[in-house]
Formats: C-alpha cells, sequence, structure tokens
C-alpha cells in the first residue's frame, strides 16, 4: 500500500513530459501517416530521415497542449527543433520537403521568444515550393505579426490561389482587408513556384500572448505541408484539422 501511494504521489506531481510516453501515442502515429508517411517517395533516400520530422511535428503539437506549464513547453520545444533539426543536417538542400521543416522549426522557435531566429527560418522556407494551406498560414501571420500587413495580403491572396477551400486562408483574408469576392484559383501549371519573394522582417517586436483560438490555427502541426513530386492521395490531407478529425486536435482549419 506504501509503495502505491508513493507511486501515485510521483504521477501527481512529475510534469505531463516524464509520464507521456517518448514515443508515439497511437493518435500521433495516425497524424504521421496521413501527414507525412501517405506523402513521401519511398525511392528518394532523404526520406529515410523524415520520422524525425514526424517527432519535431508531434513534440511542437505537445507544447502548445502545454501552453499553461512553462517548463513542460520548453521541454517539448526542445525535443521538436531536435527533431527539425535531424532532418534539415540529414537531408540535401534540394530535398523539396525542407520547407515545411523550416516551417515547423520556425514555428517552434517562435513560441520559445526566438523571433529573429524564427523569421529567419520563415525566409529559408522561401526557397522550396510551397504548396500547402498550412506554410501560407504559418507566412501570412509572420508578415502580419512583424507589421508587414501589406504582405500578409499577399501571401494569403497566394494561398487562396492554390487552395481555395481553405477556412483559415479565407478567414484571414478578410481580416487582412481583403474585398469578396475570395481570389479566383489558378490553374496548377500557372501557379508561379514559390511564395512571394520579398524579404521577411527580421526585427523582433513584443507580442501578445496567443489567444486559443490562434494557437489552434497556427499548430498544425505545426507546420504547412509541401506536395511531393507525384501524386499524393489529397483525401487523407484534406481530412486533417476537420471538426470530426481525431488525429490532429491542433490543425489550423
Amino acid at each position: 500500500m506504501k509503495n502505491y501511494w508513493v507511486g501515485a504521489l510521483f504521477l501527481m506531481s512529475a510534469p505531463s513530459w516524464a509520464i507521456l510516453p517518448f514515443g508515439a501515442t497511437p493518435a500521433e502515429q495516425a497524424m504521421c501517416a496521413a501527414r507525412v508517411g501517405s506523402r513521401l517517395d519511398r525511392s528518394d533516400p532523404n526520406s529515410g530521415h523524415m520520422h524525425h520530422y514526424c517527432d519535431g511535428l508531434r513534440f511542437l503539437d505537445r507544447a502548445y497542449a502545454s501552453m499553461g506549464n512553462k517548463k513542460d513547453m520548453q521541454h517539448y520545444l526542445n525535443e521538436s527543433i531536435q527533431g527539425f533539426d535531424y532532418v534539415l543536417s540529414h537531408t540535401q538542400e534540394s530535398y523539396a520537403m525542407r520547407g515545411e521543416v523550416h516551417i515547423g522549426k520556425a514555428r517552434a522557435l517562435k513560441l520559445m521568444g526566438r523571433k529573429v531566429e524564427a523569421a529567419s527560418e520563415f525566409n529559408k522556407a522561401l526557397r522550396y515550393k510551397l504548396d500547402s494551406p498550412d506554410v501560407y498560414l504559418a507566412l501570412a501571420d509572420h508578415y502580419h505579426e512583424t507589421g508587414n500587413r501589406q504582405k500578409a495580403l499577399e501571401v494569403t491572396i497566394e494561398g487562396l490561389k492554390r487552395n481555395p477551400n481553405s477556412k483559415g486562408l479565407k478567414r484571414r483574408y478578410t481580416e487582412f482587408g481583403g474585398k469578396l469576392p475570395y481570389p479566383e484559383a489558378i490553374a496548377e501549371q500557372s501557379i508561379p513556384a514559390a511564395a512571394p519573394q520579398s524579404e521577411i522582417k527580421t526585427e523582433a517586436k513584443i507580442e501578445a500572448a496567443p489567444s486559443p483560438e490562434e494557437a489552434t490555427d497556427k499548430v498544425s502541426g505545426s507546420t504547412g505541408l509541401t506536395q511531393p513530386a507525384g501524386p499524393a492521395p489529397q483525401s487523407e490531407a484534406a481530412k486533417i484539422g476537420s471538426p470530426k478529425n481525431p488525429y490532429c486536435r491542433f490543425c489550423p482549419d
């Protein structure tokens, strides 16, 4: 009985990261399978490192869920950045999915308060073709929060042209001053290879703490996902963030 109470007291006093398994939970495994695994080109040797990208995403999700506990949040953010850094140090510079890894790292750094470093990571993401609404949401939010509202609207418009059904982008379009109707979708072959290339502001500014809705918008997983070179199973990706989807509580839409 004494051992029981000792164990119970430990669980009550231990931080959440000491109780939750380091490995992926079933929900996290499903998230990784849908958002990353299903999109990988297994013939590309770079893809063999992308399970570390999943680690970055799921620990970033845990960090957002722990925003009320700085110690837990810091632990998860450190783990998240380690996952992103592993991918960036073990994949080729030309690997297309590196763009979204930079976005994930930027979000983690931003949540840590390292805003200048986050801006640098956002800027690095612009080297790659960006398709996912999550990426455009992150970039638009960053521009808006650093005072470049015109560029925030431009990025939102570009994102809507590629992702006309994104609720998050539609909301930002009107919030950032866009006029209805929404921008008309552009055929894939006529879309430029990357988002607008203007330099992202790197000076840090004081920001208010995000509201629960804003935190939900920005996690996504945290990051946005680019499209692979081959055909991608869009039905799986489209489910992420829907109210009935049990796999991702923090997706932007």
